[in-house]
């Protein structure tokens, strides 16, 4: 056996990376939604003082306050190769692995984060948080739940500078399989509740027409964590959006900041589209897209809870 030279760094097995890489089975986007899976961990609790339920369900921040809450008890949790940002060796890996561990693009396909954050006012004033998990990541979903549960109890930062802890007074865990299709309509509503990020070359911008392309990316990354490769013709669907009908003079451009913890917690601010946007025309093409869209949401940061909408058909 030949030694390694002092200046490599053994590779580790990624079996993760390697289910992403080479699915099982190819799917049209049809297809798609009938073999899709999430899990749903919802927890109520009761909103810091001098906060209601509807004040937390706008601030576009929190989302990724919470996801940086629960990160922190995955890697805790996490081996200490995860802890590095190494693959993990244990079998099966820690939940950290999945479902925070950076992994690089293969053939030009990107493997986004396989869960979801919302935000919502819930029954009797409380404030329901939500968690989805997509795909084979719910293999992993009882420990994201614990950590997400203990992630709440140690505290979430405020806006006001001050930790709250939120204490979970009902917690429940579903499993959700298919994605119903109903008729394609001839127009509908996008009804972003979330900000939109779209970004070309890291620069964000408000070129809506980008929109079916940045879905397409995303949905056919999240496929992976189905075991799924999606058939789909992006250049045919990029011509059929010019096509499109858009109304989008509703949209507005919101501004907050959100704080990075690995550049020493400084503020970056963050920009996106929020409000409803008309579309019709041919929709078949795009129909199933985005029904799989408002599951896993649309456009950047989407695993920090942006791109969030409601899908509204429109009749004649």
């Amino acid at each position: 056996m030949r030694d390694t030279p002092a200046h490599q760094t053994p590779t580790l097995p990624d079996p993760v990376l390697d289910r992403l890489a080479t699915p099982t089975d190819t799917a049209t986007m049809d297809q798609l939604l009938a073999s899709w899976f999430h899990a749903d961990v919802v927890t109520l609790c009761q909103p810091p003082r001098g906060w209601t339920a509807a004040d937390l369900a706008k601030d576009f921040a929190l989302p990724g306050r919470l996801r940086g809450a629960w990160g922190q008890q995955l890697l805790r949790m996490a081996s200490l190769p995860a802890q590095r940002g190494e693959p993990c060796p244990w079998s099966p890996p820690c939940p950290y692995d999945p479902l925070f561990r950076e992994r690089p693009p293969r053939g030009g396909l990107e493997f986004p984060k396989p869960y979801t954050i919302a935000v919502d006012p819930g029954p009797d004033g409380t404030v329901a948080l939500r968690l989805t998990l997509f795909g084979f990541a719910t293999d992993w979903l009882e420990n994201a739940a614990e950590a997400w549960t203990q992630g709440l109890r140690n505290g979430i930062g405020m806006p006001d500078g001050l930790q709250a802890a939120l204490e979970p007074i009902d917690r429940r865990l579903t499993i959700r399989e298919h994605l119903p299709c109903p008729e394609v309509p001839p127009a509908a509503i996008l009804r972003f509740v979330t900000p939109l990020n779209l970004r070309r070359g890291g620069v964000v911008h408000s070129d809506i027409t980008s929109l079916f392309s940045s879905l397409s990316s995303r949905v056919c990354g999240m496929a992976r964590w189905l075991d799924c490769a999606v058939t789909i013709d992006r250049d045919d669907l990029r011509a059929r959006a010019a096509s499109l009908t858009i109304d989008n003079g509703h949209l507005q451009m919101v501004s907050w900041q959100r704080w990075s913890r690995r550049q020493g917690n400084t503020p970056i601010q963050m920009d996106g589209l929020v409000g409803p946007m008309v579309i019709a025309g041919d929709l078949a093409p795009f129909w199933p897209l985005l029904l799989a869209g408002q599951s896993c949401h649309a456009g950047s940061h989407a695993a920090q809870g942006l791109g969030r909408y409601r899908l509204e058909p429109l009749g004649d």
